[in-house]
């Protein structure tokens, strides 16, 4: 098997004896366009085949990277193709397989370290690429990979370190830094990502919401320098000067600053990180909800035609829901006002959320301020750390059903003086002793007391509301028609009648409203389910579900859950039902039942966090 024939390419044909059988065209374009480049240095082993062929004992990948070549035309079908013919004393198959086995592979360092040679000597990445038929992207990944330090370039060779710790490396080219990281960090340690946070202590990730916020482009286009990780799926980069980043973020923040600051806000200040730390720090002031009678018919009529596009059984109409949904917000926007007195008092915080969107937080009044005029704590700031789970409802009828629960809370607190005195308490205490404390509480105890309308969908009908209307008209009727006379009012009443008084208030100031965008376990929602838990609050004898304040307004398959988990499986011919037919059937068979929306219902385990859901469409 000593001499060496040539052979036209078209007399050659593969062996069904091979032993390699998996992944044979993997890679042939490559080696195609290798043996373009640098012409077939091993020569294939064939033996006599019938009719004239000769049949490929070892090389059938050389033979397919000829046989490409042959196709596309850069060379001859009948091409002289070096071949050695196989010694008839030993068998083909044993060729075959001394072929595959007993080659050892070219370690992936070497290479790196080739392809940095082939640069050294004046190779351009675009024609190692072209020459080795693979993409310039895989030659500037195993480029970079050369450079690295020789120190690593060894550890991968023995099986110290991995691929993946050796790219981790390569985010930097400073040799002995790669070195230092290497020698300081123990074993256990060495995880790619520690690895490259060590070698980017002092720089910025693009992910970081500075950079998202102020832009790549235009941290370049102020004479930047950014750094890529050419071995992070996500494309991220560095930004090495963090001086230029940090003066970008605060004027831009600065103008935003201008902004918010024409909204007649006593102060306004701009951070790019805010946390909840910081933020209990301050007392906060809402806004009142003052729509007009045109406006709020308008959200009435734009509302019931959401619910109805969301849910009928055969409606596509995202463009129209996406009209009504960005409507509707306005509309909600439009109807929160902040009084002046609450500007003259407050300012708004702009910050950097972690994507790198803009957040204000508005009303925030600083405890001095609030003790020179003389009003009453806030709830403080909720601490919202987990991101808000859809309960699958409209986001209004959430709403309306949580008001429902927080008049129903406020009703049966007033019943109870003790526990209003106690969820008093806790809502000034909680701010005033406990410096630094990221609690909350659902008492909503302002100048002015919450107002539940505006999220109630019918007010008039929600039993919770009326009994705390008729009792403060009760009330009114007892105090002093001169505000100036209430402190000696005050003094001179009695405990119980005290007790009583407290209760109304708290009553008046309970806020366990979910509206769109709240996190549903909020520390305000999750005390007001402790507190209703508290008072062993009976939400069903406050609100039972109809067809007009529930079933209309939910699809056909929460309606059909709904009695299925009130009554067992429902009978097939309610599947047949229209869907307003369908709600007045479930009005009547749920009633009775006890069954309540899960928005309504009171959790059981006081240590988890409240998450409201509904059945799933």
């Amino acid at each position: 098997m000593t001499d060496i024939i040539t052979i036209p390419l078209n007399r050659l044909s593969l062996w069904k004896g091979n032993v390699r059988k998996t992944g044979v065209s993997e890679g042939i374009g490559e080696l195609a366009a290798s043996i373009s480049a640098h012409g077939l240095l091993q020569s294939l082993v064939v033996r006599e085949g019938k009719r004239g062929k000769y049949d490929i004992v070892a090389g059938q990948r050389r033979y397919l990277a000829l046989t490409a070549l042959a196709k596309d035309g850069s060379i001859a079908k009948d091409y002289p193709v070096p071949c050695k013919p196989a010694n008839d004393a030993v068998d083909a198959k044993e060729l075959s397989l001394a072929e595959n086995v007993v080659r050892a592979p070219m370690h992936p360092a070497d290479q790196f370290e080739a392809f940095r040679v082939l640069t050294d000597e004046g190779a351009t990445p675009i024609n190692i690429a072209a020459r080795f038929g693979i993409a310039e992207s895989v030659v500037a990944k195993r480029l970079k990979l050369g450079r690295l330090s020789p120190v690593l370039l060894d550890a991968y060779r023995n099986d110290e370190i991995g691929l993946e710790q050796a790219e981790a490396f390569a985010v930097t080219d400073d040799q002995s830094a790669q070195e230092r990281v290497f020698a300081d960090l123990p074993d256990w340690n060495l995880r790619p990502d520690t690895i490259r946070e060590a070698l980017t202590a002092e720089e910025i990730p693009t992910s970081d919401k500075r950079v998202l916020f102020v832009g790549v482009d235009a941290y370049r286009e102020a004479g930047g320098v950014l750094r890529q990780d050419l071995f992070c799926e996500d494309g991220t980069g560095y930004v090495t000067d963090t001086a230029l980043l940090d003066r970008l973020v605060s004027e831009k923040l600065g103008t935003i600053r201008t902004q918010v600051s024409a909204e007649g806000w006593r102060w306004v200040e701009g951070v790019a990180d805010l946390d909840w730390q910081a933020l209990s720090r301050f007392s906060r002031l809402h806004p009142e909800q003052a729509l007009s009678d045109d406006d709020q018919a308008e959200l009435d009529r734009l509302t019931a035609e959401y619910d109805e596009l969301s849910y009928a059984d055969d409606s596509d109409d995202a463009e129209r829901l996406a009209v009504l949904d960005k409507r509707i917000e306005e509309l909600n926007e439009s109807g929160r006002k902040w009084p002046a007195e609450t500007l003259a008092l407050a300012g708004a915080i702009v910050s950097l959320d972690r994507d790198g969107s803009v957040s204000i937080e508005r009303g925030l009044v600083r405890n001095e301020d609030l003790r020179n005029a003389n009003l009453g704590l806030s709830g403080g700031a909720d601490s919202d750390p987990e991101p808000a789970k859809r309960t699958g409802l409209p986001d209004r009828l959430v709403e309306d059903l949580t008001a429902q629960k927080s008049a129903a809370t406020g009703a049966e607190l007033m019943g109870q003086p003790e526990i209003a005195l106690a969820a008093v308490v806790h809502c000034l205490a909680i701010r005033s002793l406990y410096a630094g404390c990221t609690a909350s509480s659902c008492l909503e105890l302002f100048p002015r007391s919450f107002t539940l309308q505006s999220s109630l969908s019918a007010p008039d009908a929600c039993k919770g509301f009326i009994a705390i209307q008729q009792e403060c008209d009760h009330i009114s009727d007892r105090l002093p028609g001169d505000p100036e006379d209430l402190w000696s009012w005050c003094l001179e009443r009695s405990r119980d009648e005290l007790l009583d008084l407290l209760a109304i208030i708290a009553a008046k100031s309970v806020n366990a409203v979910q509206r769109k965008g709240d996190k549903p376990n909020a520390c305000r929602l999750v005390h007001a389910a402790e507190l209703a838990r508290s008072l062993k609050l009976d939400t069903g004898a406050w609100f039972s579900p109809t067809a007009e304040n529930y079933f209309n307004r939910v699809s056909r398959a929460q309606i059909l859950a709904a009695i299925d988990e009130a009554k067992g499986e429902h009978a097939p011919a309610l599947d047949k039902l229209k869907k307003s037919e369908l709600a007045v059937r479930a009005e009547t068979m749920i009633a009775g039942t006890g069954w309540l929306p899960e928005s309504l219902r009171i959790a059981a385990n006081m240590a988890e966090p409240v998450v409201l859901s509904e059945a799933a469409e």
